[in-house]
């Protein structure tokens, strides 16, 4: 896949996780762990800051403002 289109899922997916209520430290963290037994300790930490980015800029994707 090219940069483009892995930031793009990485993205797609930081918000479905989002959506799915992952908003809390606790369950951050157990979702974490199960991405990283998965795929790897990188990608979940590449997820969760993915994840942080896109709860900074939630309003704008979930169409309030």
């Amino acid at each position: 896949m090219g940069d483009a289109t892995e930031a793009h899922r990485r993205q797609c997916e930081a918000r479905d996780w989002l959506r799915k209520g992952y908003t809390t430290v606790v369950q951050v963290d157990e979702l974490m762990h199960r991405i990283a037994e998965r795929r790897g300790h990188a990608e979940a930490n590449s997820l969760r800051e993915e994840m942080r980015r896109q709860w900074s800029t939630r309003r704008q994707w979930l169409g309030a403002g």
